[in-house]
């Protein structure tokens, strides 16, 4: 990732809030569609075992686990992440 969209990605990120993170859902898509999980092992907002159980629980078709990436894998590892949208897009 280019340093200055680096940058411009931090000044515009806001922390998480305490509401984001105790807000009841209506309902689990994972429980009913096929899924996909992508997740980098330097996240600083979702611990990494938290990420792991998430995949797990999903009983997803695949799992990716990129090494070294943050919490925006989609921005710093494109590649992997279409890889697995187009391998998403081709299963039944």
């Amino acid at each position: 990732m280019a340093p200055q969209q680096a940058a411009l990605m931090a000044a515009g990120q806001r922390p998480v809030t305490v509401a984001a993170l105790n807000e009841a859902a209506s309902g689990s898509a994972w429980k009913q569609l096929p899924s996909f999980f992508v997740y980098g092992t330097a996240d600083k907002n979702i611990p990494l075992e938290g990420l792991r159980f998430m995949a797990r629980r999903a009983n997803p078709k695949d799992v990716v686990e990129v090494k070294g990436a943050s919490h925006v894998v989609m921005v710093s590892h494109a590649d992997a992440v279409a890889k697995v949208i187009e391998e998403a897009a081709q299963s039944k």
